[in-house]
């Protein structure tokens, strides 16, 4: 990428520096012309400039923030830290020092794109489904603004909508009361699964669960556990399980997946649980 040009950067300075005095002119409630002139007492004119420095200083840190979430950007969409540090003036250690956690976002983006592509029409209708059947509350309230927030973004948005609707139906799914009625209780069951799935299939395999073991928790089983459970009677605690514990387990109310050890497996298991009429 070539880099910037000095009649650019002139450009860009001009730019920062007509902001500054934007903003330090608010700060002092002055006419939209004012600036420091030699006219002025020595006073005004030293609140001018220290009102601008106050300003480029906050447009220093904005810079950085905004820095940070186009290097992010970037990298979702394949630009590595050799790129990235092209872009930054700096090498591609620098880029990674000052930015890290970006390698294999471009993949991780990929991933999100592939399973809303397959899911997302599915994990829409789910949450409508939950909204309709569960009792109002502050976490119904708020996947409902991301629902909202979903419909409403471009497509070029709607993958970080997602993200964000994805977490509250989760902790919809998980946390909220147990709903009342089977209609709800499948509703509720079904979208716990979907979340795990799609965190399942957006993640790389070694993030997805943190274990101890690799069996499943049900005594005396030796079978290798492929989701988690959680309902309230196990604790605080999740309890992995095998795909008959887990199928044998989700039968029961309240029991919700919240994690898949692979993708589509806990779709695949609550189908089992809860075959459709």
């Amino acid at each position: 990428m070539e880099g910037m040009s000095d009649a650019h950067r002139t450009d860009v300075t001009t730019a920062v520096e007509q902001l500054a005095w934007t903003m330090a002119r608010k700060m002092l409630q002055l006419e939209p012309d004012a600036g420091p002139r030699s006219d002025l007492p020595d006073a005004d004119v030293r609140q001018m400039w220290l009102a601008a420095l106050t300003s480029l200083l906050a447009i220093r840190d904005s810079a950085e923030v905004l820095a940070a979430s186009a290097a992010l950007s970037a990298a979702q969409r394949g630009a590595d830290y050799p790129a990235i540090g092209d872009a930054a003036g700096m090498t591609r250690q620098g880029a990674r020092r000052k930015w890290p956690g970006l390698a294999g976002l471009s993949d991780e983006r990929q991933r999100k794109l592939r399973w809303w592509s397959r899911r997302g029409d599915q994990f829409i209708q789910c949450v409508r489904a939950v909204l309709a059947t569960s009792e109002e509350g502050p976490r119904l309230a708020a996947l409902r603004e991301r629902l909202d927030d979903i419909e409403q973004s471009s497509p070029a948005q709607r993958i970080d909508a997602f993200d964000m609707a994805l977490v509250d139906a989760h902790t919809v799914a998980v946390g909220a009361p147990a709903p009342a009625g089977p209609t709800a209780e499948r509703a509720s069951g079904l979208l716990a699964a979907l979340t795990a799935d799609a965190y399942a299939a957006m993640s790389s395999h070694s993030s997805l669960v943190v274990r101890e073991d690799l069996v499943c928790g049900t005594d005396g089983c030796p079978s290798e556990p492929i989701v988690e459970l959680w309902r309230p009677d196990f604790g605080d605690r999740p309890v992995p399980a095998c795909r008959e514990h887990a199928v044998e387990a989700l039968r029961q109310p309240a029991t919700r997946i919240v994690a898949a050890h692979q993708p589509d497996v806990a779709l695949s298991v609550f189908a089992e649980a809860h075959p459709a009429h």
